[in-house]
């Protein structure tokens, strides 16, 4: 890979590629496990992602309700200078998504979930930051799920977060009608 001098737009760096998971902040690239890709989540953070994307996928396919997308799919949060973050799983709407298909590439459309499972790498202010900007580019809700204390942190815009733990039923106003036991989307990790 050649080496960038100065700020990248999002169209730059849709045109790139890389060999490991980036994301684009404020114009610079961002390796998410290093540069060498040797810090990549485990069993666990992948069980628990591929727990939350069927669980969604199965509740929105029953409703027609809209689709999921998964594996650090980019959502633009930031222009001038731009930021793509790379969300865990992210729920699109159908009145998002023109004929109802999640559109190629990188994209101006916002998720209304946006979720983050945390990794052992994963920093306090990492997270905060990608919540913030997710709830400023006109993402609904956002979900910070903990592996370590199987615990589930829901932020919103419009309301204080809270935090839900095994013993609660996780719902979003961002999924109407979704109820899923928090203890589901550990099962098997």
């Amino acid at each position: 890979m050649s080496t960038q001098t100065g700020l990248i737009t999002a169209e730059q760096f849709m045109q790139m590629h890389f060999d490991v998971p980036v994301e684009l902040v404020r114009g610079e690239i961002v390796y998410l496990y290093g540069e060498d890709g040797m810090t990549r989540p485990d069993h666990v953070h992948g069980g628990v992602c591929s727990n939350l994307a069927v669980a969604i996928s199965v509740w929105a396919k029953s409703r027609g309700a809209g689709r999921v997308s998964t594996n650090d799919s980019g959502v633009k949060t930031e222009r001038d200078p731009d930021t793509i973050r790379g969300a865990d799983v992210a729920f699109f709407p159908m009145g998002r998504l023109p004929g109802g298909k999640l559109p190629k590439g990188r994209t101006d459309i916002a998720p209304s979930l946006c979720i983050e499972v945390l990794s052992p790498s994963n920093t306090y202010g990492e997270m905060t930051a990608k919540r913030e900007e997710y709830l400023a580019c006109g993402v609904e809700e956002v979900w910070i799920v903990d592996p370590e204390s199987r615990s589930v942190d829901v932020f919103r815009s419009d309301a204080p977060q809270h935090r839900l733990d095994d013993s609660d039923m996780l719902t979003s106003r961002a999924l109407p009608g979704f109820e899923r036991p928090v203890a589901d989307i550990f099962e098997g990790v």
